[in-house]
């Protein structure tokens, strides 16, 4: 059996996805509102962005963990050549394979907490967490930089595209959210649309980095696809 992959295609079916999941989010954001029911059918509970272990977090978590897949097949298909990327490449499968854990358990959480405790937690900095990992976006973009320069123009362009719209959503909107947290709660309706916001541009980074991943891939190989078949030697059962 061969799967294929179209990148178009499964842009497209991402985009449809996260367009889903906003359009709930945002519903169950306007009843919560107006509504005595605060859980809002426990739609909040399920669909709200502001809420970790939820639906909205799988999709994400799946998402990036489908990058680490796709940016370790890369590795595995560059790894005879000797231009060296190959490590480059094995290095940002394990970084999103830490962010996709990272999401559907929270690493980061845990991280502010334990700033929290050391720094004063207030302002755009409400949320400690954004410190060390923006530290880490700074290193981690000097380290690659080079490896970025040298991959091909539409696939550096897309690589920036999608981590300048990500960055921004993780980190930009988290820290306008904390400011927002800090100074009036969480319990506005702008925090709440500031966190639709950074969650959203948070998915359409991935949805753009996986466009350039299977694209990168099948300018590389030719095309995309996934082939499964018997061990050799091994007689196939009939139906």
């Amino acid at each position: 059996m061969e799967l294929r992959m179209n990148p178009r295609q499964v842009v497209v079916f991402s985009l449809r996805i996260v367009a889903v999941l906003t359009v709930i989010n945002c519903v169950e954001i306007y009843f919560y509102f107006y509504l005595d029911d605060t859980s809002v059918y426990g739609l909040v509970d399920l669909f709200d962005f502001a809420i970790e272990g939820n639906i909205p977090t799988f999709y994400s978590a799946v998402a990036i963990l489908f990058c680490s897949a796709l940016l370790a097949l890369i590795s595995y298909a560059n790894w005879q050549r000797p231009d060296g990327d190959r490590f480059y490449w094995v290095g940002l499968a394990i970084l999103f394979l830490f962010l996709a854990v990272d999401e559907a358990v929270a690493i980061h959480e845990a991280v502010g907490d334990y700033f929290e405790q050391i720094f004063d937690a207030s302002g755009f900095l409400y949320y400690m967490w954004v410190l060390p990992y923006g530290i880490a976006t700074i290193v981690l973009g000097l380290v690659f930089l080079k490896f970025l320069w040298n991959l091909p123009r539409s696939t550096r362009a897309r690589f920036i595209e999608a981590g300048g719209i990500f960055v921004t959503g993780a980190i930009g909107m988290e820290m306008l959210g904390a400011r927002e947290a800090d100074l009036n709660g969480t319990e506005t309706v702008l925090y709440c649309v500031l966190y639709t916001i950074e969650e959203l541009l948070e998915m359409l980074g991935i949805v753009l980095f996986i466009y350039a991943l299977l694209s990168h891939f099948t300018q590389d190989t030719g095309r995309v696809s996934l082939v499964l078949e018997l061990p050799h030697g091994e007689p196939q059962q009939e139906p």
